[in-house]
This record gives C-alpha cells, sequence and structure tokens, in this order.
C-alpha cells in the first residue's frame, strides 16, 4: 500500500454504526507503513472496558519483545460518529507516550530495558508526528520534532520518508531508583492524575515553618545577584559547586490580586553540599489579597501572611544578601521567579550570575526525556520525601536535580537528613559554616 493509500485508508471517517472496522484497517495500515507488525493490529470494543487497541502493531522490528510493558492503550468511550481513524489513533498514541514519558509510573524491572523503552516510545512520537504532517496542508510548514535517546534506524526512515523535520539528541541515563511503578496496565486516554493541591498535612506544615522561622540578618553583599536597572539575562557558563538555589511561591490572579511574591526559599552549597538554609513568607501588599488557586496549591493562607510573613522589601533585602556573590540557580525562572521579581521590585538578574537547571535538563532530555518537565516530576524520580510547592523544598529538589545532571547524585535519603539537620540549626540562628 503507498502512502496516498495509506493516508486515505487512516484518515477516512468511521462508519456511524459498525465503526471498529475501519480502525482496525486504518491500524494495521499505519503499523504496515511506519515498519511495525501488521499482524499484531488489534482493536476491539467492549461496552465495560470500552475501546482497546494493542500498540505493538507499531513498534519497530528491531525492539526486542518487552513483557512488562504493555502496549494497550484505551478509550473508555465509543468514538463520536464519523470521527476520522486517525484522531482516534492520535488520541490513544499519546496517552500512551505520556505513560512513557516517567520512569516513576514504570516498574523497576524496565530499568536493564531503558534503552528498547525509549525505542518504542521515540516510535509512536515519530507515528504521532508522521499523522500530524499527513494533515498539514500543502503550504504549511513542515513537522519538527525532536527524539531523544535511542531511536532505531526505521523510525528514523520513517520520518524522513514523510518530509518531517527530525532532530536527535542524547538522553541522560535515567536512575534506577526513579522507576518506582507496579506491573503496568492498559493505559486510559483521558485518565486524570492527583490535582496537585495542598492536604491539610501540607497547610499544618506551613503554618508550623511560619512561626518557626527566626528573623536573620546578613552582611549587605557588594555583588548583588539582582539589580534596579534593566538588562539582559544572560546565563552562567560551566558547572559550579558552590552556588545558592532558589525557587519562589507567588500569586498570580486578577487586578484586585496582583502578582506578588508568599514564600523564598534557597539552600547554599558547598562542594555539593547543603551548609546553610533561607525561608522567609512575604505579607500580601497593601490593596490585594492572595487568591484561593494559590492558597489551595501552595497550603500557605493569607492570614498566615498577615500574622507571620516579612514586609516585600524587607524579605527581597533579605533574600539578596543571604545569596551574596553565589552564582544563583532555579527551576524555570523565565515562566515565573524572575518576572515577578521583575513586576515586583523592578530587579533584574545580574549578567551572568544565573543557571536554569531546567534549561540543563532539557538539553539532555533527561528524565520525561522532553522539554515538558516539572519539579514534582523531579522529585519523585530522585525519590526525595519532600512537600511539593513549597519555595524551601522546591530549592532542595532543585540542587539534587542538578547534582543529577552533573553527573554525581546525591542518595536521597542522605541529602534529605542533610537538608533537615542544616535548616533545623537555622530555624535557632545558629552561624552557619559557608566556606
Amino acid at each position: 500500500m503507498n502512502q496516498a493509500a495509506v493516508i486515505k485508508t487512516v484518515q477516512a471517517p468511521l462508519a456511524e454504526g459498525d465503526w471498529l472496522p475501519g480502525l482496525q484497517a486504518a491500524l494495521t495500515a499505519l503499523a504496515a507503513f511506519s515498519g511495525g507488525t501488521p499482524a499484531q493490529a488489534a482493536a476491539t470494543w467492549d461496552e465495560a472496558t470500552g475501546l482497546m487497541v494493542n500498540l505493538a502493531c507499531l513498534w519497530p522490528d528491531a525492539v526486542p519483545a518487552l513483557p512488562a510493558l504493555n502496549a494497550m492503550a484505551c478509550l473508555p468511550t465509543a468514538p463520536k460518529p464519523k470521527q476520522a481513524a486517525d484522531r482516534v489513533l492520535r488520541r490513544l498514541l499519546n496517552a500512551y507516550t505520556l505513560s512513557l514519558r516517567d520512569p516513576t509510573a514504570l516498574p523497576p524491572v524496565l530499568v536493564a530495558d531503558w534503552p528498547a523503552v525509549r525505542q518504542v516510545y521515540n516510535q509512536i512520537a515519530a507515528v504521532q508526528a508522521v499523522m500530524h504532517q499527513w494533515r498539514l496542508e500543502p503550504e504549511a510548514p513542515n513537522v519538527q520534532a525532536t527524539l531523544y535517546g535511542p531511536v532505531a534506524v526505521s523510525t528514523k526512515e520513517l520520518l524522513a520518508t514523510v518530509g518531517v523535520k527530525a532532530s536527535f539528541e542524547p538522553m541522560a541515563q535515567p536512575w534506577a531508583t526513579g522507576f518506582q511503578g507496579r506491573a503496568m496496565t492498559p493505559v486510559v486516554v483521558g485518565e486524570k492524575s492527583r490535582d496537585g493541591r495542598a492536604g491539610v498535612g501540607q497547610q499544618q506544615e506551613v503554618l508550623a515553618r511560619a512561626k518557626a522561622l527566626q528573623l536573620r540578618h546578613f552582611p549587605r553583599t557588594k555583588r548583588p545577584a539582582f539589580v534596579r536597572q534593566e538588562q539582559p539575562t544572560l546565563y552562567h557558563e560551566g558547572s559550579v559547586q558552590d552556588y545558592t538555589v532558589f525557587d519562589l511561591e507567588f500569586s498570580s490572579g486578577n487586578v484586585h490580586e496582583g502578582m506578588f511574591i508568599t514564600e523564598i526559599g534557597a539552600v547554599k552549597v558547598r562542594a555539593g553540599h547543603i551548609v546553610d538554609t533561607f525561608n522567609v513568607f512575604v505579607k500580601v501588599p497593601a490593596k490585594h489579597r492572595l487568591n484561593v488557586y494559590s492558597q489551595r496549591v501552595t497550603g500557605i493562607h493569607e492570614a498566615t501572611l498577615k500574622t507571620y510573613g516579612l514586609p516585600a522589601d524587607q524579605a527581597a533585602r533579605q533574600f539578596i544578601d543571604f545569596i551574596g556573590s553565589d552564582v544563583l540557580l532555579g527551576f524555570s525562572m523565565h515562566g515565573g521567579d524572575l518576572p515577578v521579581l521583575r513586576r515586583q521590585f523592578d530587579l533584574y538578574p545580574t549578567a551572568g550570575r544565573l543557571i536554569d537547571v531546567a534549561q540543563l535538563a532539557k538539553r539532555v532530555g533527561p528524565m520525561p526525556g522532553t522539554p515538558e518537565v516539572s519539579l514534582t516530576r523531579y522529585r519523585h524520580y530522585l525519590g526525595l520525601s519532600l512537600l511539593a510547592h513549597g519555595a524551601l523544598y522546591d530549592a532542595v529538589t532543585t540542587h539534587a536535580l542538578y547534582a543529577y545532571l552533573e553527573g554525581h547524585p546525591v542518595a536521597p535519603e542522605a541529602l534529605v537528613a542533610e537538608f533537615e539537620q542544616v535548616f533545623a540549626r537555622s530555624l535557632k540562628g545558629a552561624p552557619h559554616d559557608q566556606n
């Protein structure tokens, strides 16, 4: 079957009544065209379980059998009447690739087979790109795809055949302890993950920590990391062993709520070890209010900030002095931390003092394997028993991620114990050795 015939079959509208044969035909044609195994193409429908599709038919022949890698994807409801077959298949493939992005959802038995798992992921991602390319108008730019890690030769040939502009990047070796999932079950389209809201325990922890924090004083820095002068953001080049990692929690809402910092957290690192911590909560600016979403996600309530928060200018000054002359690490700072510092305080980072760990992660395509990364995923992957959506704890996670990317990962239990010990000294206002 030539490409034109495959496109016609794959994009054909499904019959209103007996739609399953059309979907089966599309899956079989797609498997044959993509270098898979058409004989394994199987789509079944049951009112109780929904549409079940075996995606192993799309795997390249070069990939060995992977019994622990469940190839089934499920669509709980029947396709819409006359919906094109490729629209249904793309939904199934998208859900499946999402399930393979995060090793924390994969069973430990797959650690040894990780190169083959990545080949499967890249093949399925390539098939998605092919179906996308087929949907474009002739004058539209070709689809661009970046695949991380091992890619089968047949996968590269598939992308070239349809004109997808593909680039291939190396991928960091996965950390074996990151594989924490149970035996894989069929991947369900539209299955939602936990909503990420702070539970009662996290709210109580925030309040207890806010009560315990002591006002600390640091020498006025002569080389501040942020200045009140607009300038381009220039990042630090090269690796560092001594640095400060920071993270902000902030409220971002409508004109009455505004964008303002609610918590600042930072850890100072020397030779790969945490030697000091910084943590403050920040009062809500006058004529503003903390939006409900921020309170639900972080567990930081407006009453807590009113009672235990520092005035914003004082908190920012302490934070800058704590950093001193260090190189400053953060995670995806362009997405929120730098804009809120600019908007609230008119502060701009000093040239050459920043390292964005999220950018480093994207370059090597680590754990999730695509640019869409999050600290929550990395926290699970690195095995850190820390709360999410807390500035201080996210700073620790960013430190752990940087160490992992630099090739000297820290045992999670040892890192958490070190952090807790240093943070306890900070609460007592005890001096810290930062040399």
